[in-house]
């Protein structure tokens, strides 16, 4: 089969969807197979559900038109397609679902190719079954938001079809452009404001199209085993990752996991203030990230793909504990901790407050480090016998760095509290690490230089600062992107000014945009204070407020003349603004005073008296 070809059976997916998809609308609202808008529901009308049923016959058509349709696909793919549409119609029970969706994935390792994950056959196809329910029910659950899935499966599609292309594998790349095409042409519909959801009897299915393509992927990337388990996660990571999530979080606070809620990583990303399509559009990014890290280690020598998997693992290892902390947003961890029993509170134990989930983040982080040393001091020239002699090493590097970490005192930190001033206890313990690996290489027959030792110990320091400053960094990437619920002007450009921006841009629950800062000392004027400029002083509010449009003025300054307060009370009263002030007290709580009547301790913003909003 040509790449012309190949093109052209894509081209007829995305068309036939395209042109089926109106005609699946008028049959879900004719027959009632529609999504009943609920409390928090993204859409408060009904939306029709068969939006599947145009992807799955196109694809299905397609396939067979170009004679790269396998029976066994077509039955698995009908079975799946019959299950979804029940479920859409008349609402399965979870287990039920889970029986019938058992049943066809073993008739699809039955009677198609066996995937090779184990060298014992019952092995592989256990392996191969629990990949495929996986990817089946992930892709399912991921389909919260408007053009998430099908972005995130088009995605998927073109990663496998490179893959493919890339091994010589044209009908493989076909099949695979074939359903990347399809979900193209649904996107037209689907994407926000959505006018038809794919539903189950689209969702089960294609979870199952892309669950083999990311297996044969695998199967593909070489003779080594290690690819046939990593290329498929990657290629399925964001519905995979999505569910992890979930099941933790959820076991985690004592929730059943197969209860319905709304604390998938969309919605997550919901809470911390972004709209619809920039929630869509990080989750396709993240895709893209994973399938071209998979499509890369596909052609990769077994040598450098074994040094750059601790790396890959870290990254998407943050990104899920990130997701996880978010959780405890309302309440913290160990006030959690106090309300539950059983499996939640030995996992919030072990996580929290053993902080066993940064000791197992850092089993792929000190082997990240310890690699990437020997890669930039030898120019990235390894071969298999170096890779071998360092693998044998890594145990004792290991547990030499996990002692010197524990001396360190590295896990007495909060990843969500992590500051600059940690910095200090990652230097000490990474230098500890590295003097240990030096006196291990003295005693052993490990051959470790000096070069080797000061590039583990720059490596480690700068990989331990990234991943425990990580929560701080994402959360305020992330509120770049949110919509805030209040733009800020802080009026003051001295260490309480910093001190309000720092509160206000880190707090876990405000959002707030802070636009920048304004003084009148002129020395201050242009430069940076918490990442923002000082636009002006005082008599500039009026040019500030017309190209910054804030709703809020704060005040961060100890003194400030009163003719200057009454001038910004003016201004703040004639545009309608919240007008605050921010300061922080120290207050003696001592035995004779009583709690009650005392005032707290810490930053307080307070709002002046008749001014406009609320504090």
């Amino acid at each position: 089969m040509t790449i012309q070809m190949t093109i052209g059976l894509s081209l007829i997916s995305f068309a036939l969807v395209a042109l089926a998809t109106p005609w699946a609308k008028r049959i879900a609202a004719r027959y009632g197979i529609v999504s009943v808008p609920y409390t928090d529901s993204r859409h408060q009308r009904q939306t029709p559900l068969m939006g599947g049923a145009a992807i799955i016959a196109a694809i299905l058509i397609t396939l067979a038109l170009g004679r790269i349709l396998p029976w066994w696909l077509l039955a698995g793919t009908a079975g799946l397609f019959v299950i979804g549409l029940v479920d859409d119609a008349i609402v399965l029970r979870p287990l039920r679902k889970l029986l019938l969706q058992l049943v066809v994935v073993t008739f699809v390792l039955a009677a198609g190719p066996a995937f090779r994950l184990a060298p014992w056959l019952a092995l592989n196809a256990a392996l191969a079954g629990f990949f495929l329910l996986a990817t089946v029910n992930a892709f399912n659950l991921i389909d919260g938001l408007d053009g998430l899935a099908a972005g995130v499966g088009m995605i998927v599609a073109v990663g496998a079809a490179a893959i493919s292309y890339l091994h010589g594998d044209m009908a493989g790349a076909a099949r695979a452009l074939v359903i990347a095409g399809a979900f193209a042409g649904f996107l037209i519909y689907n994407l926000h404001p959505a006018s038809i959801f794919m539903g189950d009897s689209g969702a089960l299915p294609l979870g199952l199209l892309l669950g083999t393509m990311a297996l044969h992927a695998g199967d593909l990337a070489g003779n080594s085993r290690l690819p046939r388990y990593v290329v498929p996660m990657l290629i399925m990571l964001v519905p995979l990752l999505d569910t992890a999530i979930v099941s933790v979080s959820r076991m985690a606070t004592g929730t059943p996991v197969s209860r319905r809620g709304l604390d998938h990583s969309h919605h997550r990303l919901l809470s911390l203030g972004l709209t619809d399509q920039r929630a869509v559009a990080i989750a396709w990014g993240l895709a893209a990230v994973a399938t071209a890290f998979a499509v890369a280690l596909t052609w990769l020598p077994h040598t450098y793909l074994l040094a750059m998997l601790p790396i890959i693992v870290l990254a998407f290892g943050v990104v899920g504990l990130f997701m996880i902390d978010l959780t405890f947003d309302v309440n913290s961890p160990g006030v959690a901790y106090g309300n539950l029993r059983g499996p939640a509170r030995f996992i919030l134990n072990f996580s929290y407050k053993r902080r066993l989930a940064e000791c197992a983040l850092d089993l792929a982080l000190i082997p990240a480090a310890y690699f990437g040393a020997f890669l930039i001091r030898l120019d990235f020239r390894i071969n298999d016998a170096l890779l071998a002699s360092i693998i044998s090493t890594l145990p004792l590097v290991m547990a030499a760095t996990y002692l010197a970490f524990l001396i360190g005192g590295i896990y007495r930190g909060m990843w969500r509290y992590a500051s600059v001033s940690d910095v200090i206890r990652f230097a000490n313990g990474s230098v500890l690490a590295g003097v240990f690996v030096m006196l291990i290489s003295l005693s052993t027959r490990i051959e470790t230089s000096g070069s080797i030792a000061v590039l583990y110990v720059i490596l480690l320091m700068n990989l331990l600062v990234a991943s425990r400053m990580s929560f701080r960094a994402l959360r305020q990437g992330v509120g770049l992107l949110a919509m805030p619920d209040e733009r800020v002007l802080i009026v003051g450009a001295s260490e309480l000014a910093e001190a309000a921006a720092r509160y206000l841009t880190t707090h876990r629950t405000l959002r707030f945009k802070l636009v920048g800062f304004v003084d009148d000392d002129s020395f201050t004027l242009g430069k940076l204070v918490h990442g923002r400029r000082v636009l002006g002083t005082l008599a500039d509010l009026e040019r500030i407020y017309t190209i910054r449009q804030f709703s809020q003025v704060l005040v961060a300054i100890d003194m400030l003349p009163r003719e200057r307060m009454e001038q910004l009370w003016q201004f703040a009263n004639s545009r309608q603004l919240t007008i605050q002030r921010f300061s922080i007290r120290l207050n003696d709580l001592g035995p004779s005073v009583d709690s009650r009547a005392a005032e707290r301790a810490g930053p307080i913003i307070t709002e002046r008296p008749g001014a406009t909003g609320v504090a």
